[in-house]
């Protein structure tokens, strides 16, 4: 009987194969995880200008009337005047100007209500460095510790009591009362 020869494919074929395989397997994988990774919410920040009367400086605290010449003697006979403990535990250096925009402040928080929240401040946003309450609205925009909260959630996260450190999304200059961009918990 004739021997049957049985014919062998090369294996170098189904080494092919296999790594080509593989390699595709691996690659869809890789842009499986691209795609998820990279699917994220993404929020574009539109640009709307704010407007001019936001940057205005405030008429609460204000000790120059209108006079924007700078004189520190007289900075300091008008304080001593009006607040004398500015004298003795300024907020800031009382022979300099105040800065015309001022974005943040902070104080204690005592009192909480349903979109706002009022704060006994420290003085820095007004010329005579008195201690007043600020009313601080909280809205969808704003940030407390680094997350943007609704009403509920800034009612649960803040308590009266806490020291808060406040950035506002305009000047406060001279202003009691406006809204918080950031809300930082001071610990």
């Amino acid at each position: 009987m004739p021997e049957t020869i049985k014919k062998e494919e090369p294996k170098s074929i189904n080494k092919k194969l296999v790594i080509l395989a593989a390699s595709l397997v691996l690659l869809i994988l890789l842009i499986i995880l691209f795609v998820k990774s990279t699917n994220k919410d993404v929020n574009l920040d539109v640009y709307a200008p704010i407007p001019e009367e936001s940057m205005e400086t405030g008429s609460v605290g204000s000790i120059n009337n209108g006079n924007d010449d700078f004189n520190a003697e007289e900075q300091i006979e008008l304080i001593t005047q009006i607040n004398p403990e500015a004298l003795e535990n300024p907020v800031r250096t009382i022979d300099l100007p105040i800065p015309h925009d001022i974005y943040n402040t902070s104080g204690t928080i005592i009192g909480i209500y349903a979109n706002y929240i009022v704060v006994r401040g420290i003085g820095t946003n007004f010329d005579d460095q008195i201690k007043r309450d600020l009313t601080v609205t909280i809205n969808e925009e704003t940030f407390i510790d680094g997350i943007k909260g609704d009403a509920d959630y800034f009612k649960t996260s803040l308590k009266v009591g806490d020291e808060i450190s406040i950035e506002a999304f305009s000047n406060i200059h001279g202003k009691a009362e406006f809204a918080a961009k950031y809300i930082t918990i001071k610990e």
